[in-house]
């Protein structure tokens, strides 16, 4: 493909968060081949927390100094030797912050096409206490997000790989965002020869309505088929290894779920980007899917 629009799945420049754990060290060799098959410039980016450890406090009451960066840039240096770089020179970048705020900070300074980051996976009361810095870059970031599941969490023999891209799933709601996802999702296919899979999911009570009838929800089933079967008829027409599906439940379970039974290997969907109240009462179906899939995903801006 030779489209270079701000969501091309040719990404002129592509940055890397690392955090020297092994699931980094996955999404650092995904970012890799990524730009050595594009050519892209790619940056890696390491975070210094402002929450030192105790013992740095205590030994610097005692006139004992850190240079948090200095030790970042050596860790840095240390952790990509031995990394096929392939001919490419990354840009090595070491700030001190707050992680996400950093690394959405690096994205928009360095002029990022693509952020590829992992994901540990947490899940329950550790993921409420922790947070997750990636679900956050996901809800912030500039440009689209390619959240790389490690082997350990796929049960598979290898972490995301853009030569093993044979089936790609993409959720639909029919606004501009997911609308652009999918043709981000369909060069893709195109790009590597995969069966794409276009999802609608109908969620109880689409019809806002305050009373579930059968009556409306036929109505809701039938125009989201209709819709559906438009898109994806377009769609065939460029990819003709294009399916539909159309599904009724809760969108991030019956996505997962979806990808899961069809052993996907990468879900491609829009944010719709809110932020603040909205954020907070509605939260992020991209975020939540980034949590609980099975597979990677990429989340187009």
């Amino acid at each position: 493909m030779k489209t270079t629009s701000a969501a091309s799945p040719q990404p002129r420049r592509i940055l890397v968060p690392v955090d020297f754990s092994d699931h980094s060290r996955e999404a650092l060799r995904a970012a890799l081949a990524l730009a050595q098959q594009f050519g892209s410039r790619l940056a890696v980016v390491h975070v210094t927390r402002r929450n030192r450890p105790d013992s740095h406090v205590v030994a610097e009451q005692m006139g004992i100094t850190f240079d948090t960066r200095r030790l970042g840039r050596a860790k840095l240096q240390e952790f990509m030797e031995g990394e096929g770089i392939g001919g490419i020179q990354p840009t090595r970048l070491v700030a001190d912050g707050v992680p996400f705020d950093e690394i959405v900070g690096a994205a928009k300074a360095w002029r990022a096409d693509l952020i590829v980051i992992a994901t540990h996976g947490y899940t329950g009361l550790k993921h409420v206490l922790l947070g997750s810095t990636t679900e956050r870059v996901v809800g912030h970031a500039p440009c689209p997000v390619l959240v790389v599941r490690s082997r350990a969490q796929r049960g598979k023999k290898a972490a995301f790989s853009p030569g093993r891209v044979r089936s790609i799933l993409a959720p639909v709601d029919f606004s501009a965002s997911s609308r652009g996802a999918v043709q981000y999702a369909l060069a893709l296919a195109q790009q590597y020869e995969a069966q794409l899979c276009l999802l609608h999911v109908i969620k109880p009570y689409q019809a806002d309505l305050l009373v579930d009838t059968t009556e409306s929800q036929r109505d809701v089933r039938v125009a989201a088929h209709q819709s559906l079967a438009k898109l994806a008829d377009a769609t065939k027409k460029a990819w003709p290894h294009t399916g539909r599906e159309l599904r009724r439940g809760h969108p991030v379970d019956t996505i997962t779920a979806l990808a899961k039974r069809t052993n996907a290997d990468l879900i491609v969907m829009g944010t719709h980007g809110r932020s603040g109240v909205t954020r907070a009462i509605l939260g992020s179906v991209a975020e939540r899917v980034v949590r609980h899939a099975p597979c990677s995903v990429l989340v187009v801006r």
